[in-house]
C-alpha cells in the first residue's frame, strides 16, 4: 500500500489536546508516545509513524536518538523533499509547512489540512497539539512534500522510488477523513453516537472533520478494535448504529439548522401567536446579527468572533456597539433588588459588575461552555448549576411556551423534572449529563444536548445560538421576572459555594462580608483553589492576599471588584452582614 499525505494527519490527530513543551525530546519509534511535544519533534514523530521516515533530524539514522529541529526540516526539505510554495502546501493534505529559524525568529513546522487555511501542529505551550485556523495569515518560509509520499499532485518522483499508485477509495457508505470532508445528516447521527459514548466529536455540525476523526480513533482505541479512523461495519456496530449508518429525522433537522447559511439572508422564525411579540426574523450586517420582533422592535444579538483556548471556536460576543444596544434590557443595580433579596442584593453586585458590567443580556457563545448568558454569566455546560437552573425556572413561567414552544418541563427517567425538547420521534431530555473528553484530554461532565440545542456548531455562528439568544433577550424585554430569576439563581449558587468554602477554607466562617465577597468571586470565576484561599486567610492582611490570587491573569477584573467593594464599604449598606 502506498503512503499518502493524509497519513500524517491521521496519525497526528490522535494526539490532539496533548501538551507542548519547548525543546521536548520525543522517541520517534515509540508509537504510544503521548507528549509532551515540541513542534519539530511532533512533525518528525508523525512522519516516522506514518512513513517510517526519519526527517528533519539532522541526518540521524536511529529514530530513538533523533533530535528534530525546524532548521533541520528546512535542510532535509531542500535535500530530500520536493519544495513547493507554502501557499501551495496549504492546499495539499499532509504537506509540511516550514518557518525557517533566523535572527529574531523561532522556527516552526506544521502539517497542512489541505483546505488552504488549517494546520495540524504542536503550536506552543498555550495551545498544545491541535488543529488551528488562520495559517494563511502566518509567517512561513517554504512548503515541502516528503519523499516517497503520494500527495495526489503532479510532483517529481523521489529517487529510486518510481511512481506510486493511488490508494483505492473506500466504499461510499464508509466514513473517513478526506478532502473535501464528508458532510450530511448521517454524520450528525455518527457524531451524536460518539457523544453518547462519552467521546467529544467536536461540533455537532454534520462534517466529518479532524475532531470527529480524532473522536473515532479514540473510540476505536477504547473498544480495542482496529484503529484506523474509518467508520465501517465494526465501528458502527460498536457505536450502536446500523450499517450503513442511517439518518433520523432529528439528524436531518439538526444538520439543516447548522448548514443553513447565516450570511446576509434573513432567518425567518415561525410566526408567534397574534397577541405575543415574539422573534420574527434574524438578519446579519457585516459581523453583527440583529433580531426583529413581530411588532417591529429591533435589537442587536451580538457579533462574530473567534477564540482559542483548548481549541479554536467561533461564536458570538458583544462589542462596543452591541454592549450599548444591550443596555435596553437593563443593568443590575443592587438597590433595585433589596426588597426581594435583602443585603445579598448589594453583596453580589461587585461580581456582576466584573462579569459583564452587570448587563442582564450579556452573551458569549464562543468558549467551551457553548452558551453563556445573563448578568452572572450563567454557563450552559455545567450539570445542575448555572444556566440550566435559570433556564428551567424560566420555562416554569406562564408564557414559556410562547418563547420556546419546542421546550417543556417533564419528568426524566429518575422522576426529576428536567428540560425536554420535542422532536418528530418524541421528547429528548436536554439535561442528561455526559462525560466527554475535551480537546486538551481532560474529562468532565457536560450537558452536551443542552449545549447543542443552544449552539449547534462551535466553528460557526449558527441558527440555533442566534435563535436561543434572541429569544432570551426578548424574554428580558417582555418580563421583569426573567431578570429576577438570574439574580435568584446566582444568589442561591453563591450561598452554596460559600457554605462549601466554610468546610474547606481554613479560618473562614463568613462573619467578615468583605472576605466572603472575595471568596465568592474567586469561586465563581474559578481563579483560585481552597488551599490558596486558606493561605490568604492565614496572612497578615487576608483581603489583600485574596486580591492577589490570580492577579497576573485577571488584573482588570480584580480592580473592578475592588473598586465596587470600596463603594460598598463607603456606603455602609453591608454593615452587619454575614454569610
Amino acid at each position: 500500500m502506498s503512503h499518502i499525505g493524509q497519513d500524517v494527519i491521521v496519525i497526528g490527530s490522535t494526539r490532539i489536546g496533548q501538551k507542548y513543551v519547548f525543546g521536548a525530546v520525543v522517541p520517534l519509534d515509540n508509537p504510544g508516545w503521548k507528549g509532551p511535544w515540541d513542534c519539530a519533534e511532533f512533525a518528525s514523530w508523525c512522519a516516522y509513524q506514518a512513513y517510517g521516515l526519519i526527517f528533519g533530524a539532522g541526518g540521524a539514522t536511529l529514530p530513538a536518538k533523533a533530535e528534530p529541529y525546524s532548521g533541520y526540516w528546512q535542510v532535509d526539505a531542500k535535500k530530500f523533499g520536493h519544495i513547493v510554495s507554502w501557499q501551495e502546501a496549504l492546499h495539499i493534505p499532509g504537506a509540511a509547512l516550514i518557518r525557517a529559524p533566523g535572527q529574531g525568529r523561532t522556527g516552526h513546522v506544521a502539517f497542512a489540512m489541505g483546505d488552504g487555511e488549517r494546520t495540524l501542529e504542536a503550536r506552543g505551550a498555550a495551545f498544545g497539539v491541535n488543529i488551528f485556523t488562520g495559517a494563511a495569515s502566518r509567517s512561513w518560509t517554504i512548503g515541502c512534500l516528503l519523499p516517497g509520499v503520494d500527495y495526489g499532485t503532479e510532483q517529481p518522483a523521489s529517487p529510486g522510488l518510481g511512481p506510486q499508485p493511488k490508494p483505492s477509495p473506500l466504499p461510499d457508505n464508509f466514513f473517513w477523513l478526506k478532502t473535501p470532508p464528508i458532510k450530511g445528516a448521517v454524520v450528525v447521527a455518527l457524531q451524536n453516537a460518539l457523544l453518547g459514548k462519552g467521546i467529544d466529536p467536536g461540533p455537532i455540525d454534520g462534517v466529518f472533520g479532524p475532531m470527529t476523526h480524532a473522536a473515532v480513533l479514540s473510540f476505536q482505541l477504547l473498544q480495542e478494535i482496529e484503529v484506523d479512523g474509518v467508520v465501517g461495519p465494526v465501528t458502527a456496530r460498536a457505536l450502536g448504529l446500523p450499517f450503513p449508518v442511517k439518518e433520523r429525522a432529528q439528524d436531518v433537522q439538526a444538520f439543516n439548522k447548522v448548514a443553513k447559511p447565516t450570511g446576509p439572508n434573513t432567518i425567518m422564525l415561525p410566526p408567534s401567536p397574534a397577541e405575543f411579540d415574539g422573534i420574527a426574523s434574524i438578519t446579519q450586517s457585516g459581523k453583527t446579527f440583529s433580531a426583529t420582533t413581530a411588532s417591529g422592535e429591533r435589537f442587536i444579538i451580538g457579533s462574530v468572533t473567534t477564540y482559542t483556548d483548548d481549541m479554536t471556536r467561533t461564536g458570538l460576543f458583544q462589542g462596543n456597539a452591541d454592549i450599548k444596544d444591550s443596555l435596553r434590557f437593563g443593568v443590575y443595580r443592587g438597590h433595585d433588588f433589596v426588597p426581594t433579596f435583602g443585603q445579598w442584593a448589594h453583596f453580589i453586585e461587585p461580581t456582576l459588575l466584573a462579569e459583564g458590567d452587570a448587563r442582564f443580556a450579556t452573551l458569549n457563545t464562543y468558549d467551551r461552555a457553548a452558551f453563556t448568558f445573563g448578568a452572572p454569566q450563567l454557563a450552559a455546560h455545567t450539570p445542575g448549576r448555572n444556566f440550566v437552573v435559570y433556564f428551567r425556572q424560566l420555562l416554569a413561567l406562564s408564557l414559556a411556551d410562547r418563547h420556546f414552544p419546542e421546550l417543556s418541563l417533564r419528568p426524566n427517567g429518575a422522576g426529576e423534572t428536567t428540560i425536554h425538547l420535542q422532536t418528530d420521534t418524541g421528547y429528548v431530555d436536554l439535561e442528561e449529563a455526559v462525560e466527554v473528553t475535551r480537546p486538551n484530554g481532560k474529562k468532565e461532565k457536560q450537558l452536551a444536548k443542552l449545549m447543542a440545542y443552544c449552539n449547534a456548531s462551535s466553528t460557526a455562528v449558527d441558527e440555533a445560538e442566534l435563535t436561543a439568544a434572541a429569544r432570551l433577550m426578548n424574554w428580558l424585554r417582555l418580563d421583569p421576572k426573567a431578570k429576577e430569576l438570574q439574580i435568584r439563581v446566582f444568589i442561591a449558587q453563591a450561598k452554596e459555594n460559600l457554605a462549601q468554602a466554610k468546610t474547606k477554607v481554613a479560618g473562614f466562617n463568613g462573619s467578615d462580608w468583605e472576605v466572603a465577597l472575595w471568596i465568592m468571586d474567586i469561586l465563581h470565576q474559578g481563579r483560585g483553589t481552597y488551599a490558596e484561599m486558606s493561605a490568604a486567610l492565614a496572612s497578615v492582611n487576608p483581603v489583600e492576599a485574596l486580591q492577589r490570587i490570580g492577579l497576573l491573569q485577571y488584573r482588570t477584573r480584580i480592580k473592578t471588584v475592588a473598586k465596587a467593594v470600596a463603594g460598598l464599604k463607603a456606603s455602609g449598606v453591608l454593615n452587619g452582614f454575614a454569610v
